[in-house]
């Protein structure tokens, strides 16, 4: 376990809230979590995508701490995780971080500031789910115009931006 595991650990009862969730595969090849640990550190990381959380759990930063993992698997664990669980641990968190007043800044004021914004992931031509929303899109090649069906998923994130929060650096395992 790393010092930023330490920190989480430490603040938020981090392996306790993460032990609470449980698993929504069947015959899982990975667990949840180690899933949501490839997950949660790319994240921290700034990591754009799964398939640079993918990488970096094969051979670069996460290798040793998560191992390799695909980034069909992080979908698929997602897809069947529940919803409610990932909410609930988010909650706990947000109450920790106002509970130890890491959101008080003078500019905002007191109040607590967020930055929402919204984007598509996992775009395809081919391949869908039953929650992919879906649109016709024009496109064009061998110097045609055709219309076709696009598949996608909507994200909406929200970031806390007031107050100074500690920015700690992953340092590989030892």
């Amino acid at each position: 376990m790393g010092r930023f595991e330490r920190y989480l650990d430490k603040v938020f009862g981090w392996e306790e809230l993460t032990a609470l969730m449980s698993e929504g595969r069947r015959y899982p090849r990975h667990p949840w979590s180690k899933v949501f640990q490839a997950l949660f550190l790319g994240a921290a990381c700034q990591m754009r995508s799964l398939r640079e959380i993918e990488a970096a759990c094969r051979s670069g930063c996460l290798s040793r701490r998560v191992g390799p993992i695909s980034d069909n698997t992080l979908v698929y664990a997602l897809q069947h995780q529940d919803a409610g669980e990932l909410l609930m641990l988010a909650c706990a968190v947000a109450r920790r971080i106002k509970r130890n007043g890491l959101l008080r800044s003078r500019w905002s004021r007191g109040y607590v500031v967020v930055a929402v914004d919204g984007l598509e992931l996992c775009s395809s031509y081919a391949r869908c789910c039953p929650a992919c929303l879906k649109r016709r899109v024009e496109v064009s090649g061998d110097g045609k115009r055709r219309w076709r069906w696009q598949y996608y998923h909507r994200v909406v994130l929200a970031v806390v931006v007031s107050g100074p929060s500690p920015c700690l650096a992953l340092p590989a395992a030892g």
